[in-house]
């Protein structure tokens, strides 16, 4: 079961890519988009960065991290800790093209980091009726007081 619920936690990961990633900045919480360009299969999590940015000075500070990532139907929270990695190997194996149009000084730059993110927890979500199950169930339950909870969630440890 517990291989099951990390598949969708991945599988939540790969078909959203684009999460909101939230770090403890000077000001308190921060949050930002960012494209995943891996997603493993025990949920840890590869990002690309521009090593001068707020967010990798951020995770140098405290590698606390979460990341979310919203669909219509499906949702999943991922807590970890990051690290930032400058290792051009690793930089070429997951470069793409689409990573070339925000990181154009290519994967041997200095410049062009990667964030790792070891997942330690994933909550998701999902209701396969989207929003508007969501809000027949919330009108019935007004109105009769016998809505349905749609969907379905849990946590998961990674």
């Amino acid at each position: 079961m517990a291989n099951e619920q990390v598949r969708k936690v991945v599988d939540i990961v790969d078909d959203i890519k684009i999460g909101m990633f939230t770090t403890h900045g000077a000001g308190g919480l921060l949050s930002r988009p960012l494209t995943v360009v891996e997603v493993k299969e025990n949920g840890d999590l590869w990002f690309f960065s521009a090593a001068d940015t707020d967010l990798v000075r951020e995770i140098e500070a405290n590698s606390e991290v979460n990341v979310c990532f919203a669909g219509s139907k499906k949702w999943v929270s991922v807590s970890g800790r990051a690290q930032v990695v400058r290792e051009v190997a690793k930089k070429k194996q997951l470069w793409n093209s689409m990573v070339e149009i925000f990181a154009s000084d290519g994967p041997e730059s200095p410049n062009t980091v990667l964030v790792h993110v070891a997942s330690d927890s994933a909550e998701y979500w999902e209701n396969p009726g989207g929003a508007a199950s969501i809000v027949t169930n919330w009108i019935k339950e007004k109105i009769s007081g016998d809505g349905e909870h749609p969907g379905t969630s849990n946590t998961v440890q990674l």
